[in-house]
């Protein structure tokens, strides 16, 4: 039926009302109960079938998943079990080695060295061989030496359970002395840098899991993954204790490890089907191996290397990211796996069920995971699913051509409708433009649909507000000129203040530097007064050392002379003098002179301390043979000792490095230093002697080794030590620990330090009163510039 326009309503009817009640009476109420009554029935068919199937193949698919994880588990089990018969191999032999001796070849005995810091470790690789690290935390001595070499004859096993077991990457053997002997080979220095120098194995979780508090079975235990001090990344061990003789003290432990990645490659060769995967879970929870599906499953990075910035001192386990007992999307499946040795759970990682089924490692108390997307395992039913969409998707097609017919119709109906709609909207686009072009002052307009009205008289409104509102802002505009006007005279006013205050400025930074020179000259004063007191404070001690001996030499001068006028009054005043009394007279006389010679090479023995002391160095340097020039001094100075102290002995230790090689130096400088510190620890070691019992053995050790780029000699003796609020000193001149005379001047250690600082090196001191005192001379290596 056509509708009339009627423009003269008396009543306008809105717009709304009118829409709503032609659809809803022909279009929206049969549409929606049709639509609801087909979609209903396509739902609830589809339903019930995909329920069915997903039941049927649910049932199957948890049988075939919990028969697929114990096999693989057995599978995994059989080959983590040839590891721990390994390690127990490995305990056999190592028990037997605490007590079967064995002496080694020549190569391997020459290649053990002593740290300067007291570590025992091996210098270089040998082919098969394996390395060592004895830690300075145990004193090394011969004892500890021999017991190094004696575990040398474990070399071939250890190398033979690394190469032939596809799973392990490094075996050891700890003592609990702190001895670590390892394989594969791996440098000093790279130890020092992945644990440091105090490297104290029994503090680390593969040693103190399988002592007595932790494993009272004594079996191999399986520790959990952790950062391996080794260098070799996250990794597992396979870790049994010592008891040599089966006795109840623990010595040590022996293990073999396994790189995380090496896991993870075994689970990745795990057959499985739905495109599933396998996963390793240690006894407290931890993911061991985690494939990349897995990664993404879990959200996690799975961790093989570590990145060895800083020695590591204490365990670095997983964090509890990867702990599915402290996971929120594992918690539960956690539990599970706590209580049963073996089972199925759903679990929902990343907005996806998944079905997991476990059993659990035989031997170490892992856990196999298998994990597969419901959806894969579900495909079939999902396919029928489809099938079942797509017979669907025809009835819809079916629904949309009824659609199409009955919105043609709509459409006739809806356009009538239009028609009257369209005359009132365009008069409101023609105000619309009017008002945009600037014309504010519009006619009030007049319609017969309510909500038309209502818009042409907002927009008239809107006409005059704007017109209003362009006003003010022409007003404001004016407003901003003048404010950016006084602005401008202002920031002139502020940047004139500024110059003046720069110019005070810089007057003050001159006042300061002439403040600053006038420091400097003050300064350079005080630097001269300074060293005026240190040239008159040196002046004193050469007058105080000299006033003893020249004392002595005038008191017995003129003790001489009174003796030779009393032989000369004797001689006149009683010519039948007895001979007797006459060779009184003259041995008192020789007595005296010997008295006065003995002072007067005092005084030349300081003179030409001094002398040395102050005179500037001369000569070039020159290749010297180190271990020839100890030698030489050594075999000097203790001859020149035993002339005048026959009863003189002493043990001499010698620990020369063959390969310390030569140093650019004076030799006649330099074995004045080594002259010097020889014979300051035998005067030590003698006055010691003295005052102990028979069982104190003078030794003096005389050792040389290569740290780096410098040669280091070294001077040590048994003798009573230095005292530490004097070892500050002992290098100042005329400074001495020694007793009062023996024609001692304190002049020696100063002479010794200058000549090692002229060759570019360092003289140190360290003691410990009553157990030894050690010079330590550092020098650069004649093959460095």
């Amino acid at each position: 039926m056509r509708l009339p326009l009627d423009r003269s309503a008396a009543t306008p009817v809105s717009l709304l009302r009118l829409i709503w009640r032609s659809y809803l009476t022909s279009a929206l109420i049969p549409v929606f109960l049709i639509e609801l009554a087909l979609i209903a029935a396509y739902l609830i068919t589809n339903s019930v079938i995909r329920d069915q199937n997903i039941t049927t193949l649910q049932r199957l698919a948890t049988e075939q998943l919990q028969h697929i994880a114990q096999q693989q588990a057995e599978h995994i089990g059989s080959q983590l079990a040839s590891v721990a018969y390994n390690t127990e191999l490995l305990r056999y032999h190592a028990e037997q080695a605490f007590v079967t001796p064995f002496i080694p070849d020549t190569q391997e005995r020459s290649r053990y060295a002593l740290s300067q810091d007291g570590t025992l470790y091996t210098t270089h690789e040998l082919p098969g061989r394996a390395g060592l690290v004895y830690s300075r935390l145990t004193r090394i001595g011969e004892p500890e030496r021999i017991k190094a070499l004696q575990f040398s004859q474990l070399d071939p096993l250890l190398k033979s359970l690394v190469e032939t077991h596809p799973l392990v990457t490094q075996v050891y053997v700890l003592t609990a002395d702190h001895m670590d002997r390892f394989y594969p080979y791996r440098e000093y220095k790279e130890v020092l840098e992945w644990v440091g120098a105090d490297y104290n194995p029994s503090t680390y979780s593969y040693y103190f899991e399988a002592d007595a508090a932790h494993n009272p079975e004594r079996k191999v235990v399986w520790t959990d993954v952790y950062v391996d001090t080794a260098g070799h990344g996250w990794l597992t061990s396979a870790a049994a204790p010592l008891y040599p003789g089966r006795g109840d003290r623990m010595e040590g432990v022996v293990g073999l490890d396994i790189s995380v990645d090496r896991i993870t490659q075994q689970v990745l060769q795990l057959d499985l089907p739905w495109n599933g995967y396998g996963m390793l879970v240690g006894r407290r929870g931890t993911i061991l191996a985690l494939p990349a599906q897995g990664e993404r499953d879990w959200g996690l990075k799975d961790l093989t290397q570590y990145a060895y910035q800083e020695p590591i001192r204490n365990d670095i386990f997983r964090p509890d990211t990867f702990n599915l007992f402290k996971r929120e999307d594992g918690h539960a499946l956690g539990q599970h796996m706590v209580s049963a040795h073996h089972g199925l759970q759903t679990v929902t990682l990343m907005g996806r069920n998944k079905q997991v089924a476990w059993s659990t490692v035989k031997g170490t108390d892992w856990k196999l995971l298998v994990v597969v997307d419901e959806a894969d395992i579900f495909a079939e039913a999902y396919a029928l699913n489809r099938r079942i969409v797509r017979v669907g998707l025809g009835m819809i097609a079916g629904l949309i051509l009824f659609y199409v017919l009955f919105f043609v119709w709509l459409y006739r109906k809806v356009r009538r409708m239009s028609t009257l709609l369209a005359e009132p909207l365009l008069d409101l686009e023609s105000m619309m433009q009017r008002i945009g072009q600037g014309e504010y002052a519009q006619p009030r307009p007049t319609y017969s649909i309510t909500e038309l009205q209502r818009t042409g008289e907002g927009l008239f409104q809107m006409g005059q507000s704007l017109g209003q509102s362009n006003a003010s802002l022409h007003q404001a505009r004016t407003d901003l000129e003048q404010l950016n006007m006084e602005l401008e005279e202002r920031i002139q006013h502020r940047t004139r203040e500024l110059e003046m205050a720069n110019a005070a400025l810089n007057q003050e930074n001159t006042a300061k530097q002439a403040l600053i020179k006038e420091l400097q000259r003050t300064q350079n004063q005080l630097i001269q007064s300074e060293k005026l007191a240190s040239l008159a404070q040196l002046a004193s001690g050469i007058a105080h050392e000299l006033k003893n001996p020249l004392n002595f030499i005038n008191n017995m001068s003129e003790a001489n002379i009174e003796l030779a006028q009393e032989l000369e009054r004797t001689l006149q005043e009683r010519p039948q003098v007895s001979l007797s009394e006459v060779r009184d007279l003259i041995t008192d006389l020789k007595q005296n002179a010997t008295v006065v010679h003995h002072h007067g090479v005092r005084a030349d023995h300081i003179i030409r301390s001094m002398m040395e002391h102050a005179q500037g160095r001369s000569g070039a340097l020159e290749p010297t043979d180190v271990e020839a020039l100890v030698e030489q001094y050594l075999k000097l100075t203790y001859a020149g000792e035993r002339v005048r102290n026959p009863g003189l002995e002493v043990t001499f230790v010698r620990e020369f490095d063959p390969a310390v090689g030569k140093i650019q130096a004076r030799p006649q400088e330099l074995g004045r230093v080594l002259q010097n510190l020889i014979q300051n620890a035998i005067d030590a070691v003698s006055l010691k002697q003295r005052g102990s019992t028979n069982d104190y053995v003078p030794t003096i050790t005389l050792r040389t080794c290569r740290e780096g780029g410098n040669i280091i000699l070294q001077v040590e003796d048994n003798g009573p030590g230095i005292p530490k609020d004097i070892q500050g000193r002992i290098f100042e001149p005329f400074f001495t620990t020694k007793p009062p005379g023996g024609g001692n001047t304190g002049l020696g250690l100063s002479l010794s330090y200058d000549i090692v600082k002229l060759h570019g090196g360092s003289l140190t001191v360290e003691s410990e009163v009553g157990r030894y005192t050690r010079f330590t001379v550092s020098l650069p290596a004649g093959d460095r510039p």
